[in-house]
This record gives C-alpha cells, sequence and structure tokens, in this order.
C-alpha cells in the first residue's frame, strides 16, 4: 500500500477533527452552546464540514499532483475560508434560547408589594368606586 493512500485514510478519519476546528475557529465560544442545545445537531455539521474539507485537500493534491506535505497543508487552506463562512451564518446555527417566563403574579402578592412600597392607600381608593 503506498504512503499517499495511508495519508488520504488518516486525513478521512480525521474529519471530524478538522469540521470541530473550523467551528471552533467560526463560532469562537459559541460552539459550546451550539453543541449543548444539540450535540448531534453539531455532530452532524463538524462531520460534513470535515469531510467537505478532507475531500476537497485530497481532490486538490490529485488535480495538481502534490506531493502529501502540501496536501496535509491544504487542509488549513481550506479550513481558515470554512471557518469565515461559519462565522456569516453563525446566527442561523446558534439560535438563542428565549428568555424565561416569570410566573404570574396572585393578588396576594400584588397587595403585598403595595404594602410594602407604603402605596396601600391608592389600592384601597382604587377598590371603593
Amino acid at each position: 500500500m503506498d504512503a499517499t493512500y495511508v495519508i488520504y485514510f488518516m486525513l478521512l478519519s480525521g474529519s471530524v477533527i478538522f469540521g470541530f476546528q473550523t467551528l471552533l475557529l467560526g463560532l469562537g465560544g459559541r460552539l459550546f452552546l451550539l453543541y449543548r442545545s444539540d450535540p448531534r445537531r453539531t455532530f452532524k455539521l463538524a462531520s460534513s464540514l470535515g469531510l467537505a474539507i478532507a475531500c476537497l485537500s485530497i481532490l486538490t493534491a490529485i488535480s495538481f499532483n502534490l506531493q502529501p506535505l502540501y496536501m496535509c497543508a491544504s487542509v488549513l487552506a481550506y479550513m481558515l475560508p470554512l471557518s469565515w463562512v461559519v462565522s456569516r451564518c453563525k446566527m442561523r446555527l446558534i439560535k438563542p434560547a428565549p428568555p424565561p417566563m416569570p410566573p404570574p403574579i396572585g393578588d396576594e402578592e400584588i397587595k403585598q408589594i403595595l404594602n410594602k412600597r407604603g402605596l396601600d392607600g391608592l389600592r384601597n381608593k382604587e377598590d371603593k368606586p
């Protein structure tokens, strides 16, 4: 088996790591928010990005008849533009969680709040009519 095929296999098997590196470069600290919201989606996105990077670098090496060292360097060359694309699509990838709704306030709690602030006289005037 030729050494280039071993390098092809290594690139393809490490493609998920390349995808995570691209996501980390593109999203920065928000990668953990994406992972916490949906881990499956994060792995799918990382594996697809990594596979695209590895396949593009292999195809570039084959088409230009590059040596294996240049093929490995082309991984970085493809990782940087894809991380820029990921950073531009940041808002589509990470959907902000809605703020938690406060529990409804009952009448007794409203009366207690008015009493604490000294506005219980206003409450009595409104209750009379």
